[in-house]
């Protein structure tokens, strides 16, 4: 694996720096990156530049207010393998074959990832997630720079926000995408560190200045003069803690606000999951990662993770008792028994070094709203 120091520069790239990445030029990575689209259908309107997302490719002015439409992350498909280290720890790999229409040209060991899978059996050449924590704007959910993240609504109103006006490709961003760009970031970044490896993001702020004096150094867009690079800008005062963390174009994926994760639910009889969209509200049509849950698993940093067979890739917390620089480096508050809990992902502005890629909050019920929860669009062919 890389030197992931390299990747970023840690509290770098500043502007005035050079920035390149190793996997800039893997078929996979280099192709992840900005663009806006269509806010009805998600075509692909324009790219954006890769160094600077005021501009689009072409060099020309871009709009990101959502005049032009929806500031969106293009997500390739991709082949991957999981392998159990004799450390117990995971190893990733991501390989540099495109998968084909049914994902029938890939090595040995090898699978396209099921975030890219469809119900058809073919492969989706590719999902869309927003740049930004999404913002609710004529009744719609947007991806768009310069406003501050939606919150205080509950799992259902931002699905059917995200739908509203469109069909059902569209969605609030499922488990399976989030982890699929996990394992992109732990392949690139040599680590499951991700505030050390990236930026701790927005984490550093009290409740109270996050809510109040220090409000609008949440708002979205913080970070595009970045473009398609990862890591983040400090702005005067506001420095690593309290500006925003990008990876590859996507803002905040940890800090900010919390994210609802759709199609994945735990119960007691264990983990619920799907990436079929008309699944994602109903527990007996999803796949059961059976296992007795009716004994909370300490909150607590994890330490390891379940690794069902042909679904080692979900990241399921398994068991605590690590830190923030041991093992994956994030906090879990876990399931509630007796509950049918939804997930929570990446932390908001006073979570500290519990926040990070795998940060998981499940206690929480799907009527659960709150002035740190929010969530992110994304659009999947279904």
């Amino acid at each position: 694996m890389a030197d992931y120091t390299q990747n970023t520069k840690a509290n770098l790239p500043h502007l005035s720096q050079s920035y390149s990445s190793p996997f800039d030029s893997h078929p996979v990575f280099s192709q992840i990156g900005g663009w806006v689209c269509d806010e009805n259908t998600a075509d692909l309107k324009y790219k954006l530049n890769k160094t600077d997302w005021s501009k689009k490719a072409d060099g020309s002015p871009s709009n990101l207010d959502g005049t032009d439409g929806d500031v969106m992350v293009k997500v390739p498909a991709f082949f991957m393998k999981v392998t159990r280290m004799p450390n117990g720890k995971p190893k990733f790999e991501i390989d540099d074959i495109i998968p084909d229409e049914f994902g029938s040209n890939g090595k040995p060991g090898f699978f396209v990832h099921p975030a890219f899978k469809m119900s058809n059996g073919k492969v989706r050449p590719y999902f869309l997630w927003g740049a930004y924590p999404a913002f609710e704007k004529s009744g719609k959910l947007r991806s768009i720079s310069g406003v501050l993240p939606t919150t205080s609504k509950n799992k259902g109103d931002f699905r059917d926000l995200a739908r509203q006006g469109r069909n059902t490709d569209y969605d609030i961003s499922s488990v399976f995408e989030r982890v699929a760009i996990q394992i992109l970031f732990y392949t690139e970044f040599g680590t499951l560190d991700s505030q050390t490896a990236c930026g701790n993001g927005i984490v550093n702020m009290t409740w109270e200045s996050g809510t109040g004096a220090e409000q609008n150094q949440r708002i979205t867009g913080g970070s595009d003069a970045l473009g398609d690079r990862s890591g983040y800008l400090e702005n005067g005062a506001y420095k690593n803690g309290k500006c925003s963390v990008r990876y590859r174009g996507i803002e905040d994926l940890w800090g900010n606000v919390y994210n609802f994760l759709t199609g994945i639910m735990v119960t007691d009889k264990g983990w619920h999951y799907t990436n079929e969209h008309s699944k994602m509200d109903t527990i007996s049509s999803m796949t059961l990662y059976a296992k007795d849950l009716k004994e909370k698993v300490p909150n607590g940093y994890i330490s390891d993770m379940e690794y069902p067979v042909g679904a080692e890739w979900l990241f399921l917390p398994k068991t605590t008792g690590g830190s923030a620089t041991t093992y994956f480096c994030d906090y879990y508050y876990t399931h509630d028994p007796g509950e049918e809990n939804v997930l929570l992902a990446g932390g908001h502005w006073d979570s500290g070094s519990f926040a990070g890629l795998a940060y998981w909050n499940c206690p929480n019920v799907a009527s659960t709203s709150g002035v740190s929860l929010g969530a992110r669009l994304s659009w999947a062919k279904q």
